[in-house]
């Protein structure tokens, strides 16, 4: 908890940062469901994946610039270095996106056919919602292998696709502790 509450704003960086693609892949998936019938599919996966690519790059970035400022203290003596902080910031900042798997997987547990359809629902609803940069991606691997109407299969999908986030984030902390840029700030 004491890392959560020392380290707010920058998981708040990484939340904001989702919440920013998350609209940006709705509005440009919407512009693409727009578009002729048999460009629909082609087109949304291409949206899907230019958005996956760029929330993948913001939050590289933001946590590269974490990290740049870090190495002034690091290289001083004055902090020590962790080198998997970016993946538990990241961790701490996919968090939400589980909350709403969770409800997908209790859904599950209790049975689609036996009123778990329900609660499934909304987990999915919402998840669909908050990873909307993966819908089109997953959209497109559903139906190249037959998975259209399985529930599991896109509970497990948005189970898995939060993780690349963190795995950026370490990334970009560990890079930019590495390779600080050259105006590096004195805290």
């Amino acid at each position: 908890m004491n890392f959560i509450k020392q380290n707010l704003h920058r998981i708040l960086r990484v939340l904001v940062n989702q919440v920013g693609v998350m609209i940006f892949a709705l509005i440009i998936t919407l512009t693409a469901g727009a578009m002729a019938e048999e460009q629909q599919a082609a087109m949304t996966l291409v949206a899907s994946i230019f958005s996956i690519v760029f929330y993948l790059f913001l939050v590289f970035y933001c946590m590269r610039e974490e990290g740049s400022r870090d190495s002034v203290r690091i290289e001083g003596g004055r902090l020590a270095y962790d080198p998997i902080y970016g993946l538990k910031v990241g961790a701490i900042a996919i968090l939400p996106n589980y909350i709403f798997v969770l409800l997908m997987l209790i859904g599950l547990l209790i049975g689609i056919e036996t009123g778990g359809a329900g609660v499934w629902s909304i987990g999915y609803f919402v998840t669909s919602l908050i990873q909307s940069m993966y819908n089109g991606l997953l959209k497109s691997i559903f139906s190249a292998a037959a998975f259209t109407t399985s529930f599991t299969a896109a509970t497990v999908a948005y189970a898995i696709t939060p993780l690349f986030a963190p795995l950026a984030a370490f990334g970009g902390y560990i890079y930019g502790v590495k390779h600080p840029t050259a105006d590096k700030k004195r805290r």
